[in-house]
């Protein structure tokens, strides 16, 4: 950390710089002067943090950049947070960064299971090992941003490989084009082998 960043944190503000294109705004992402150093009040990012955890670099916030203390209008820009760091040792907030979104660009959305109750395997234990926790998806114009996609458990038994077809997708968002819809992996069922395979041998 430089000395003005460390000066800022000491204000109980948090530094990071604003980068990424928006051609809605006609900003190119190649151009320096388009990324912009840039403070958020340790408090906002901290009560975000407490509502949503790890979902936090999934959500899309509006972002107002003041140019000046006698700028009263600010640019308002759509943003993911992104590239959040902790100081190593004392795990203290110490970096946020922000993308700049705009409908076409891939957001990760988290992945959240549902009627678990309903699968074999796992209302006796059994859990998914997961290998993706989000989804990257692309979400049409207009169409409003889904905090999470369902997963649908029923049916899941012990050593099930849990793939794409279970993923429940909202209308007007699709995969991004670098998810293999053919190879997405979620995770596989795994559980206590004395309950859960005794459980699923005794219901086939």
């Amino acid at each position: 950390g430089s000395r003005r960043c460390r000066r800022l944190r000491s204000n109980r503000e948090i530094p990071g710089v604003l980068y990424g294109g928006d051609p809605n705004l006609g900003i190119l992402s190649h151009d320096p002067a388009n990324t912009i150093f840039l403070k958020t009040p340790w408090n906002l990012l901290q009560r975000e943090l407490v509502l949503y955890h790890h979902h936090f670099e999934s959500r899309v916030y509006d972002l107002t950049i003041y140019q000046s203390p006698d700028d009263t209008d600010g640019m308002l820009h759509r943003v993911i947070p992104r590239d959040m760091q902790r100081h190593p040792v004392q795990n203290k907030l110490y970096c946020v960064n922000y993308l700049r979104y705009f409908p076409g660009r891939p957001i990760k959305i988290p992945i959240v299971y549902i009627n678990e109750e309903e699968s074999p395997a796992m209302k006796r234990g059994g859990f998914i090992a997961p290998v993706s926790r989000y989804l990257e998806c692309v979400v049409d114009e207009g169409v409003p941003i889904p905090e999470r996609v369902n997963l649908e458990c029923t049916g899941l038994r012990l050593k099930d490989v849990v793939r794409m077809d279970r993923i429940i997708i909202p209308d007007g968002v699709k995969p991004s084009k670098r998810v293999d819809q053919d190879k997405f992996l979620v995770g596989t069922v795994f559980g206590r082998r004395g309950s859960v395979a005794d459980a699923d041998d005794e219901e086939e």
